[in-house]
């Protein structure tokens, strides 16, 4: 199956789970990852990084299945260092200092330009929309049916994304297959998670580490 421009590396949302997997196993790998770019918002305590499992040069393929050796998965971390308050919830959501993931914006930049048409946002369960907006992407709440505090099922109320105080969590994960159509060079990717804090609206932007594709 030869890769269209129109499908380029979003190609890759059906990749293969064996590869998922791999790639699970080593984002926080010692030798083989990348090293991560880091952002900071200090005002809200909250910090995000990208972490790649590739450090390329990444080549590029015309035809599925492509191999690892065209592919760069991205784990987009969360750690939020607010403290912990002796207050709980029914739902991760409202537990006091938590964050609170809406969507994230994704853009792709091609030495040094961006290219607008690679752009794109993903919004997560319990209201998703966008290209890669399955629930397995994130870490979604689960809660039960009933009043909130309910302990009885079924457990089937889905809720937003949430990262607890103290905790570093991938809140988002996907992956670039180089397509034969596209520009070579070197890539960064860029992502702004917009959440809340407290119900306060926070933007976290993360870059990830310039990797270069070739033909």
């Amino acid at each position: 199956m030869k890769l269209s421009p129109g499908a380029r590396s979003l190609w890759l949302l059906g990749a293969a789970s064996a590869l998922v997997l791999v790639a699970s196993a080593v984002f926080f790998g010692a030798g083989r990852a990348t090293r991560p770019a880091r952002a900071a918002s200090p005002s809200s305590n909250l910090y995000a990084q990208v972490v790649p499992t590739a450090r390329g040069p990444l080549t590029s393929c015309s035809e599925a299945p492509c191999s690892s050796a065209t592919t760069v998965w991205h784990f987009i971390h969360v750690v939020n260092a607010n403290p912990l308050t002796n207050e709980g919830g029914a739902s991760r959501a409202i537990v006091p200092n938590s964050f609170v993931v809406d969507s994230v914006d994704w853009r792709v930049f091609v030495n040094g330009a961006e290219v607008p048409e690679f752009a794109t946002t993903v919004t997560p369960p319990p209201d998703p929309s966008g290209p890669l907006s399955w629930s397995g992407r994130w870490p979604t709440t689960v809660t039960c049916q009933g009043q909130p505090g309910s302990f009885f099922p079924p457990c089937n109320v889905v809720g937003s994304p949430t990262v607890l105080p103290g905790e570093n969590t991938v809140v988002f994960y996907l992956g670039w297959i180089h397509g034969n159509t596209e520009p070579n060079g070197w890539y960064v990717f860029k992502y702004t998670i917009h959440g809340t804090l407290n119900g306060n609206p926070v933007d976290l932007t993360a870059s990830s580490p310039p990797i270069r594709m070739t033909s």
